[in-house]
């Protein structure tokens, strides 16, 4: 029996592009990485358009969610170290996130549901936690934690808001 070649090309972009989600899992593991450390997770779903998001993940046992799901919402998430975690999603339209971790278990939750939402946060050492969360329009929110034990939580419901927020 003989398949039509323009046929099968529809099938493989059909399948190719309802597969939606990668995950870290789905990859095969191949020599050139061996070297590369293992348990790190990455589950990234962009519904939108225009959304962009890196992350760069160095380390053992990192995991991450991130979910955007408007349009031109963008993030940078670099986890460095052993245990972080790191869960984002930006529901609304041109959020920017940026999240930098380096050290131990450190944790990061942030939600920014409106539109032009700006977050940042910087951890580095061992078991910080940050909370984000800006529902409203072009909120600006900053966490830097430096150290061990730091816990931040920032919630801003309105509109051009600004929160800064620095342990050391």
């Amino acid at each position: 029996m003989a398949f039509n070649t323009q046929y099968l090309r529809w099938l493989a972009a059909t399948l190719i592009v309802s597969s939606g989600m990668c995950q870290a899992a789905d990859l095969k593991s191949e020599a050139r990485y061996a070297d590369i450390s293992r348990g790190n997770v990455a589950t990234i779903s962009q519904i939108g358009s225009e959304n962009r998001t890196r992350v760069d993940q160095a380390g053992s046992a990192q995991q991450l969610q991130q979910v955007q799901t408007g349009v031109r919402n963008r993030a940078v998430i670099s986890q460095a170290g052993t245990g972080n975690q790191a869960y984002a999603r930006q529901n609304g339209n041109d959020n920017s996130l940026t999240i930098a971790q380096e050290g131990s278990y450190n944790q990061v939750s942030a939600v920014q549901e409106g539109a032009n939402n700006s977050a940042v946060v910087g951890q580095t050492g061992a078991y910080n936690q940050a909370y984000i969360a800006q529902y409203g329009y072009g909120n600006q929110a900053s966490v830097q934690q430096y150290g061990s034990h730091g816990t931040a939580s920032v919630t801003q419901h309105g509109d051009n808001s600004t929160a800064t927020v620095k342990q050391w």
